[in-house]
Protein backbone atom coordinates (compact mmCIF):
# COMPACT_ATOMS: atom_id res chain seq x y z
CA UNK A 1 0.00 0.00 0.00
CA UNK A 2 1.48 3.41 -0.91
CA UNK A 3 2.12 5.92 1.87
CA UNK A 4 -0.72 8.38 2.61
CA UNK A 5 -0.06 12.03 1.89
CA UNK A 6 -2.26 14.95 2.89
CA UNK A 7 -2.01 18.48 1.51
CA UNK A 8 0.81 20.31 3.23
CA UNK A 9 1.44 17.41 5.54
CA UNK A 10 4.63 15.36 5.59
CA UNK A 11 4.53 11.88 4.13
CA UNK A 12 2.89 9.36 6.45
CA UNK A 13 4.06 5.79 6.21
CA UNK A 14 1.77 2.94 7.17
CA UNK A 15 3.59 0.08 8.85
CA UNK A 16 2.52 -3.43 8.03
CA UNK A 17 1.92 -6.06 10.65
CA UNK A 18 4.76 -8.50 11.30
CA UNK A 19 5.09 -11.42 8.92
CA UNK A 20 2.27 -13.86 9.33
CA UNK A 21 2.62 -17.49 10.23
CA UNK A 22 1.78 -18.20 6.58
CA UNK A 23 4.85 -16.27 5.41
CA UNK A 24 7.01 -18.28 7.80
CA UNK A 25 5.47 -21.48 6.47
CA UNK A 26 6.24 -20.42 2.89
CA UNK A 27 9.90 -19.75 3.66
CA UNK A 28 10.28 -23.17 5.30
CA UNK A 29 8.66 -24.92 2.32
CA UNK A 30 10.96 -22.96 0.00
CA UNK A 31 13.97 -23.93 2.12
CA UNK A 32 12.94 -27.59 2.09
CA UNK A 33 12.59 -27.55 -1.70
CA UNK A 34 15.94 -25.73 -1.97
CA UNK A 35 17.53 -28.42 0.21
CA UNK A 36 16.03 -31.25 -1.86
CA UNK A 37 17.06 -29.60 -5.14
CA UNK A 38 20.53 -29.05 -3.71
CA UNK A 39 20.68 -32.72 -2.73
CA UNK A 40 19.85 -33.77 -6.29
CA UNK A 41 22.43 -31.31 -7.65
CA UNK A 42 24.98 -32.63 -5.14
CA UNK A 43 24.47 -36.20 -6.35
CA UNK A 44 24.85 -35.02 -9.94
CA UNK A 45 28.02 -33.13 -9.01
CA UNK A 46 29.42 -36.12 -7.13
CA UNK A 47 29.09 -38.35 -10.15
CA UNK A 48 30.58 -35.74 -12.47
CA UNK A 49 33.47 -35.03 -10.06
CA UNK A 50 34.27 -38.73 -9.59
CA UNK A 51 34.15 -39.45 -13.32
CA UNK A 52 36.39 -36.49 -14.17
CA UNK A 53 38.86 -36.81 -11.27
CA UNK A 54 39.19 -40.56 -10.94
CA UNK A 55 37.73 -42.01 -14.13
CA UNK A 56 39.27 -39.57 -16.62
CA UNK A 57 42.30 -38.72 -14.43
CA UNK A 58 41.71 -34.98 -14.70
CA UNK A 59 43.09 -32.60 -12.09
CA UNK A 60 41.07 -31.02 -9.30
CA UNK A 61 40.27 -27.87 -11.31
CA UNK A 62 38.86 -29.79 -14.29
CA UNK A 63 36.92 -32.11 -11.99
CA UNK A 64 35.54 -29.11 -10.10
CA UNK A 65 34.54 -27.50 -13.40
CA UNK A 66 32.74 -30.64 -14.59
CA UNK A 67 30.98 -31.05 -11.26
CA UNK A 68 30.05 -27.37 -11.22
CA UNK A 69 28.48 -27.41 -14.68
CA UNK A 70 26.51 -30.58 -14.03
CA UNK A 71 25.30 -29.54 -10.58
CA UNK A 72 24.60 -25.89 -11.41
CA UNK A 73 22.32 -26.82 -14.29
CA UNK A 74 20.25 -29.15 -12.13
CA UNK A 75 20.29 -26.69 -9.24
CA UNK A 76 19.16 -23.68 -11.28
CA UNK A 77 16.22 -25.55 -12.77
CA UNK A 78 15.18 -27.01 -9.40
CA UNK A 79 15.53 -23.68 -7.61
CA UNK A 80 13.91 -21.33 -10.10
CA UNK A 81 11.05 -23.50 -11.25
CA UNK A 82 10.35 -25.64 -8.18
CA UNK A 83 11.66 -24.04 -4.96
CA UNK A 84 10.83 -20.45 -5.90
CA UNK A 85 7.97 -21.32 -8.32
CA UNK A 86 9.08 -18.84 -10.96
CA UNK A 87 7.57 -20.24 -14.15
CA UNK A 88 7.24 -17.08 -16.20
CA UNK A 89 9.75 -16.41 -18.94
CA UNK A 90 9.90 -12.80 -17.78
CA UNK A 91 13.08 -12.33 -15.75
CA UNK A 92 14.65 -15.63 -16.80
CA UNK A 93 17.76 -13.93 -18.21
CA UNK A 94 18.21 -11.79 -15.09
CA UNK A 95 17.73 -14.82 -12.84
CA UNK A 96 20.19 -16.87 -14.88
CA UNK A 97 22.80 -14.08 -14.83
CA UNK A 98 22.56 -13.52 -11.06
CA UNK A 99 22.51 -17.27 -10.43
CA UNK A 100 25.58 -17.73 -12.64
CA UNK A 101 27.47 -15.03 -10.72
CA UNK A 102 26.64 -16.70 -7.39
CA UNK A 103 27.48 -20.15 -8.74
CA UNK A 104 30.79 -19.07 -10.29
CA UNK A 105 31.82 -17.44 -7.01
CA UNK A 106 31.00 -20.63 -5.14
CA UNK A 107 32.77 -22.77 -7.75
CA UNK A 108 35.91 -20.63 -7.53
CA UNK A 109 35.93 -21.14 -3.77
CA UNK A 110 35.53 -24.90 -4.29
CA UNK A 111 38.31 -24.96 -6.91
CA UNK A 112 40.65 -23.16 -4.54
CA UNK A 113 39.85 -25.54 -1.69
CA UNK A 114 40.18 -28.69 -3.84
CA UNK A 115 43.47 -27.46 -5.32
CA UNK A 116 44.89 -26.80 -1.86
CA UNK A 117 43.66 -30.18 -0.64
CA UNK A 118 45.11 -31.92 -3.72
CA UNK A 119 48.50 -30.27 -3.15
CA UNK A 120 48.44 -31.23 0.52
CA UNK A 121 47.50 -34.92 -0.03
CA UNK A 122 49.24 -35.62 -3.34
CA UNK A 123 51.59 -38.17 -1.75
CA UNK A 124 48.76 -40.32 -0.38
CA UNK A 125 47.48 -43.42 -2.15
CA UNK A 126 45.02 -42.60 -4.96
CA UNK A 127 41.92 -43.89 -3.14
CA UNK A 128 42.53 -41.82 -0.02
CA UNK A 129 43.48 -38.78 -2.10
CA UNK A 130 40.23 -39.03 -4.11
CA UNK A 131 38.15 -39.21 -0.93
CA UNK A 132 39.88 -36.20 0.63
CA UNK A 133 39.84 -34.02 -2.48
CA UNK A 134 36.22 -34.83 -3.29
CA UNK A 135 35.33 -34.39 0.38
CA UNK A 136 36.87 -30.92 0.35
CA UNK A 137 34.76 -30.05 -2.70
CA UNK A 138 31.52 -30.93 -0.94
CA UNK A 139 32.65 -29.43 2.37
CA UNK A 140 33.01 -26.08 0.60
CA UNK A 141 29.46 -26.27 -0.72
CA UNK A 142 28.16 -27.42 2.67
CA UNK A 143 29.84 -24.46 4.37
CA UNK A 144 28.17 -22.07 1.92
CA UNK A 145 24.75 -23.79 1.90
CA UNK A 146 22.83 -21.29 4.08
CA UNK A 147 24.61 -18.29 2.58
CA UNK A 148 23.57 -19.41 -0.90
CA UNK A 149 19.94 -19.86 0.23
CA UNK A 150 19.83 -16.33 1.62
CA UNK A 151 21.36 -14.83 -1.52
CA UNK A 152 18.99 -16.79 -3.75
CA UNK A 153 15.96 -15.84 -1.67
CA UNK A 154 16.79 -12.18 -1.06
CA UNK A 155 18.59 -11.25 -4.30
CA UNK A 156 18.43 -13.74 -7.17
CA UNK A 157 14.84 -14.99 -6.98
CA UNK A 158 13.49 -12.07 -4.95
CA UNK A 159 9.82 -11.59 -5.66
CA UNK A 160 8.02 -8.28 -5.95
CA UNK A 161 6.25 -9.16 -2.69
CA UNK A 162 9.55 -9.14 -0.81
CA UNK A 163 10.32 -5.56 -1.84
CA UNK A 164 9.27 -3.06 0.86
CA UNK A 165 6.12 -1.18 -0.18
CA UNK A 166 7.83 2.21 0.00
CA UNK A 167 10.16 1.24 -2.87
CA UNK A 168 7.54 -0.17 -5.24
CA UNK A 169 6.59 1.90 -8.25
Amino acid sequence: MPPLKCLGEPRVEIRHAPRSAYAGEVIWKRFLRYALGSGLATMTSAVAFAVAYRGLDQGPRMATGAAFLAGATVNFVANRFWAWSRHARHGLGRDALFYAALSVTTALAAAAVTSLTHAYVQDLDPNRRVLLVEGSYFATYAALFLVRFLVLDRVVFRSRHQVPSTTRA
